[in-house]
C-alpha cells in the first residue's frame, strides 16, 4: 500500500514542475512572477491568490497559471505555496467565496471553481460552466459567491447579470435568473444579508437587483461637479450594529477624475471624495471594511480609512503599467500588473503612514509651544531683572 496517495503524488509532481514559476523578489515589496498578473483574490488570513498568463499562443513561453501565495506580515516575507498550470486557458479575475472557502475565476467564456489545499500545496479545479454566449469572442469579467454560499453571479460582455444556484459548487451550478439586458458587466457584489445584488456595466450606471427574483430596483449614477462619471468598482461593506448597509462605488472617467462614495439603500450618497485627477484602475476593501485600496492608472496606489476616506499611505510608480487588481493580506495592501509585478503596502492600523503624520504634526506643535513658552519666560525674567534695576 503506498505511503502517500495518488491524489498527493500528483499534486506534489504539478508543483514542482511548476517550481521554476516561482516569482522572484525585488526591492520596497515588489515581487516579480514570470507572468502577466490579471487577477488577485485574498482570504484575508495570509493566503491571496494570482492569476494570469500569456495566452493560448504564448503559453510555451509565458505560463498561463493559478498561484496561491503566503504572506506573514511580521516578518514581511512571502512564499508561493501552490500553483495550477491552466495550460491554454487564461484566468482573468479571482474572487473568494468564504461561505465555500473556494475561489472563483473567470476564464474566456464561462467560470471555474478551485479548491486551495495548504497541506498538499495543491490548487485543484471542481468544475466550469459557461456564462456568456452572445457577441463574437464572448468573456467573462467577474464572478461572486454570495455571503450565504446559495447564489453565484457572473458578469461579462454579453452584458447580463446571470445568478446561479450554487450547490456547493462541486457541479455545474443551475442557472435561476437572466437579468435584464445591459452593456458589458464590469463587477458586481453582493449584500451582507444576501437581499441585494449591485452591478455595473459600461453605461456608467450602477444597478441594484434582487437575487430572489431578478428583478432590477434601483439604478444610480454619479456626477462629479455637474459631469457624469462612470461607476467601476462595487463593494458592500458589512452593516455596523444598528447602522445601515453602505456600498462602496469606485468611479472614474477616461481621463479622471477618480472618486469614492458610500451609497445608502435608498441610492442616497452618504460621504464621497475626489481621489485624483487621473483614472483608476482597481479597488478592493480589506475584510474588516475599515481600509480601501485604490490602483490609479499612472501605477500607484493609495490606502484610505473608510468611512472617514482619509488617506493613509501611498506608493507612486511601483507599477510601470496600470495595475487592475488588488487584495487585502490583513493589512497589507497587494496590487497586481500585466508588467509581471505584484506589490505589498502594509498599513498597520493605529501606525498607518495617516497616523504617523498625525504623531509628528503633534510632536511638532509640543516642539513649537516649549520654544514659544521658552522665550515668554526669558522674556519675562529679563523684565523683572530691568525692573528691579530702574
Amino acid at each position: 500500500k503506498p505511503l502517500v496517495s495518488n491524489d498527493s503524488r500528483h499534486a506534489a509532481q504539478s508543483f514542482l514542475r511548476c517550481a521554476w514559476r516561482i516569482m522572484k523578489e525585488g526591492k520596497k515589496g515588489t515581487y516579480y512572477p514570470p507572468f502577466p498578473v490579471l487577477g488577485l483574490a485574498s482570504d484575508g488570513q495570509g493566503v491571496f491568490m494570482s492569476c494570469g498568463g500569456g495566452g493560448e499562443k504564448a503559453a510555451k513561453e509565458v505560463p498561463n497559471v493559478v498561484q496561491a501565495h503566503r504572506y506573514d506580515e511580521s516578518t514581511g516575507t512571502m512564499s508561493t505555496i501552490a500553483s495550477l498550470d491552466t495550460v491554454k486557458s487564461v484566468v482573468v479575475f479571482l474572487s473568494y467565496g468564504k461561505a465555500l472557502d473556494l475561489w472563483l475565476g473567470s476564464v474566456s467564456g464561462g467560470s471555474r471553481a478551485f479548491q486551495l489545499s495548504v497541506e498538499n500545496n495543491s490548487i485543484t479545479q471542481l468544475c466550469e460552466w459557461t456564462t456568456e454566449t452572445e457577441g463574437k469572442g464572448p468573456s467573462q469579467n467577474v464572478v461572486r459567491l454570495s455571503p450565504s454560499g446559495h447564489l453565484v453571479a457572473t458578469g461579462g460582455t454579453d452584458g447580463r447579470v446571470k445568478i446561479f444556484e450554487a450547490s456547493k459548487l462541486q457541479v455545474e451550478p443551475v442557472l435561476k435568473h437572466d437579468c435584464a439586458k445591459n452593456d458589458e458587466v464590469l463587477d458586481l457584489d453582493f449584500s451582507a444579508d444576501n437581499k441585494t445584488l449591485a452591478s455595473c456595466d459600461r453605461t456608467g450606471s450602477c444597478r441594484l437587483w434582487d437575487p430572489s427574483s431578478g428583478q432590477q430596483l434601483k439604478v444610480i449614477d454619479y456626477k462629479y461637479s455637474g459631469a457624469a462619471v462612470s461607476v467601476r468598482v462595487l463593494r458592500y461593506l458589512p452593516p455596523a450594529e444598528n447602522s445601515p448597509q453602505l456600498l462602496l462605488a469606485a468611479m472614474s472617467a477616461p481621463r479622471g477624475p477618480a472618486c469614492i462614495a458610500l451609497y445608502n439603500n435608498d441610492g442616497n450618497i452618504v460621504k464621497e471624495k475626489k481621489l485624483d485627477q487621473s483614472p483608476l484602475t482597481a479597488m478592493e476593501l480589506d475584510h474588516s471594511a475599515q481600509q480601501v485600496c485604490v490602483n490609479f492608472v499612472t501605477g500607484g496606489k493609495r490606502i484610505y480609512s473608510i468611512p472617514a476616506m482619509r488617506c493613509l499611505k501611498k506608493v507612486e510608480n511601483v507599477h510601470e503599467l496600470p495595475a487592475p487588481c488588488a487584495a487585502f493580506v490583513g493589512n497589507t495592501a497587494v496590487s497586481g500588473s500585466g508588467d509581471r509585478s505584484i506589490n505589498l503596502l502594509t498599513c498597520k492600523k493605529g501606525g498607518s503612514s495617516g497616523g504617523g503624520t498625525s504623531c509628528l504634526y503633534l510632536l511638532f506643535l509640543i516642539f513649537i509651544t516649549m520654544v514659544v513658552t521658552f522665550f515668554l519666560l526669558r522674556i519675562g525674567i529679563k523684565s523683572t531683572m530691568l525692573s528691579g534695576e530702574l
